[in-house]
């Protein structure tokens, strides 16, 4: 009997086997089981599918903050060379300026340097430059701009130099108009102002507004004709021996990055 129990079912079993093999008269009721049960598996797949559904988020989410992360330091990288190739741009600019300068450099040997610190007080107006006794700057030597006389070294240390420039009221430099010749000594003005005054010009000289003074050598450590000044106010004063004549500085040194330091005297 035991025997039965256990070889009747896996007959009928392969019974059916067959014959479905064959007749395939089972299709439609494993269809409509399938049908029925088709609920079930996809209730029971739901777990799975949103913990994947989840994990995928997360790493989505995630990749695109470390994208926005790589993409943003790409950017500050950018913007930083870009700053960097704007300044030697506008570096190389300057540099050209100065070495096409407004007047001719009678001199070919010469130093470029770069302004370091600029002092404008009322009683002392001067820079200090990044060349000092390194590079054989000596005390004396004339310092220009693009557009002139800006002053002269007074001090120097190894790596730096000071610069009295041509508006302090210590500063005396021999000067000519470019016009007519007429001579006189251009002075700083102890006052906030980056003017000169020109000294010992006789009474009634033909002196216009718009003149250019420059450097005059005779007697002087400046060398001859660099451009000092403009002429902005002439007259002559009541109950004063000379005119009164002030000057603009050629050079300004509000936007002045770099100078030419002249290699001798």
């Amino acid at each position: 009997m035991q025997f039965l129990k256990i070889f009747t079912p896996i007959t009928i079993a392969i019974f059916l086997i067959i014959f479905d093999y064959k007749f395939s008269y089972l299709n439609n009721l494993r269809q409509g089981i399938s049908t029925i049960i088709s609920p079930v598996y996809m209730v029971a797949s739901l777990p799975e599918k949103l913990y994947i559904w989840i994990n995928e988020q997360g790493r989505s989410k995630e990749k695109l903050l470390n994208d926005k992360q790589a993409l943003t330091n790409e950017l500050l990288k950018l913007q930083v060379k870009l700053q960097r190739t704007d300044a030697l741009i506008l570096e190389n600019k300057k540099l050209n300026a100065l070495l096409e300068s407004s007047y001719a450099l009678e001199q070919a040997s010469f130093i470029i340097a770069r302004i370091e610190s600029v002092s404008r007080s009322r009683l002392k107006k001067q820079i200090v430059i990044n060349k000092g006794s390194n590079n054989n700057l000596k005390i004396g030597q004339v310092v220009l701009g693009a557009n002139g006389v800006l002053g002269q070294i007074t001090q120097t240390t190894p790596t730096s130099a000071s610069v009295l420039i041509v508006s302090d009221p210590t500063q005396y430099i021999p000067i000519k108009s470019v016009r007519n010749g007429i001579q006189g000594i251009s002075q700083g003005l102890a006052e906030n102002k980056h003017q000169l005054v020109v000294q010992f010009i006789e009474p009634e000289s033909d002196i216009k507004i718009n003149d250019i003074f420059v450097s005059n050598a005779l007697g002087s450590k400046f060398p001859n004709g660099y451009p000092v000044g403009r002429v902005i106010q002439a007259e002559q004063r009541k109950n004063e021996p000379f005119m009164h004549v002030i000057l603009e500085p050629m050079q300004k040194i509000y936007d002045l990055e770099f100078v030419i330091i002249l290699d001798s005297l």
